[in-house]
């Protein structure tokens, strides 16, 4: 145990049709070995009688020995990501809280988890975010997420996805932005920043908290020794790319200077363009249809206004800079395809470099 590092730490896992998972999650929380007077657990329950309270509520008379004080939120609806999230975390500041962890409750912790967090966290500096390193349940000798790469068009994804676990790296190192399946702030740096974007609903919501860590001046890291199993499975929904293509052109308007837009714009048309193209293919012109009348809205406008008025406050670092940190390509491999590997990627590449050639805001 890494008995100087200490810090009360509020653990928050929102669920949604996710009792299954809870056995074991709540079993591998039973062995943590950071302080209980330390730490508390969250789980705000966004889907009633699913039947996540009954086995809370269970480990709570049976195991209370070995837990935390443990909090039940029931919000009574769907709350997404964001709001969930939101909803304990907003407990725990005004309880005294220094730090908030996120957790999936596709998830299985390791012992040390929160000691190593909170070690990378109090020892680095400028730290915004501090994502364990998380690996796949299914296969835990292939990583999940060493990181996750923040794309300069607002693409998201994880890094490392199927490497071997011996590729992941040995020391903190800096990221595009940390998964919220498993990852730590400081209290302090989200009462500068704000909170997850209630907006973003679902998807996207770590991409946009990680920019504006990076707009404030401070680091999105990876602590390597801080492990998670990450039981993932790549959602094949059509549902999501409503999701993901308005939370993606959201966090471009809300978080790039004005100048940085115009600049971008040829590339973020063409990308469009080669997007519906590929909606028409991948049977989800609907949803891609869905997603852009959310900008026909003025109160959606009004939003986006206001959001980049909340960036102007924070704002420490130019883009220029910032756009060291992103990458230009897709190599995420359940995301990879023929298009993407001989057209998208040489082409954003192109872009890319064009962009940080002119960009000097």
């Amino acid at each position: 145990m890494l008995t100087h590092v200490d810090g009360l730490v509020d653990v928050i896992i929102v669920s949604y049709d996710h009792a299954r998972f809870f056995d074991n999650l709540l079993e591998s929380l039973t062995a943590v070995t950071y302080p209980k007077n330390l730490w508390r657990l969250h789980v705000v329950i966004n889907k009633d009688g699913d039947g996540t309270l009954e086995i809370v509520n269970r480990f709570k008379q049976e195991r209370s020995s070995a837990l935390p004080e443990v909090v039940v939120h029931e919000p009574h609806a769907n709350l997404g990501f964001s709001a969930g999230n939101n909803l304990a975390i907003d407990w725990a500041m005004r309880q005294g809280a220094e730090y908030v962890y996120l957790l999936n409750p596709d998830t299985q912790v390791s012992p040390d988890f929160l000691e190593q967090v909170l070690q990378v966290a109090r020892q680095e500096q400028n730290i915004g975010s501090v994502q364990s390193l998380l690996l796949r349940g299914q296969e835990p000798d292939q990583l999940n997420s060493r990181g996750n790469a923040l794309h300069f068009l607002g693409f998201g994804y994880c890094l490392g996805d199927h490497d071997p676990v011996d590729k992941a790296p040995t020391v903190v190192t800096d990221i595009g932005y940390a998964s919220g399946a498993g990852v730590l702030y400081p209290v302090e740096v989200l009462q500068e920043v704000g909170l997850l974007d209630e907006t973003l609903f679902s998807y996207h919501e770590d991409l946009d908290l990680g920019w504006r860590i990076w707009l404030s001046g401070r680091r999105n890291v990876l602590a390597p020794k801080s492990v998670v199993k990450h039981f993932y499975e790549f959602s094949r929904s059509i549902a999501k790319w409503q999701w993901m293509e308005r939370n993606r052109l959201i966090v471009l308007l809300k978080n790039y200077n004005f100048w940085s837009l115009v600049v971008l714009m040829p590339a973020i048309i063409a990308t469009e363009s080669a997007i519906w193209a590929f909606a028409v293919k991948g049977g989800w012109l609907k949803e891609k249809f869905k997603a852009m009348l959310w900008f026909f809205r003025p109160s959606s406008w009004k939003y986006i206004l206001n959001g980049r008025d909340k960036i102007k406050r924070i704002r420490r670092v130019p883009d220029w800079l910032i756009l060291r940190f992103m990458v230009s390509g897709i190599e995420y491999q359940d995301m990879k395809s023929g298009w993407a590997e001989k057209i998208a990627n040489p082409f954003w590449r192109a872009m890319y470099v064009s962009a940080r050639f002119i960009i000097r805001w």
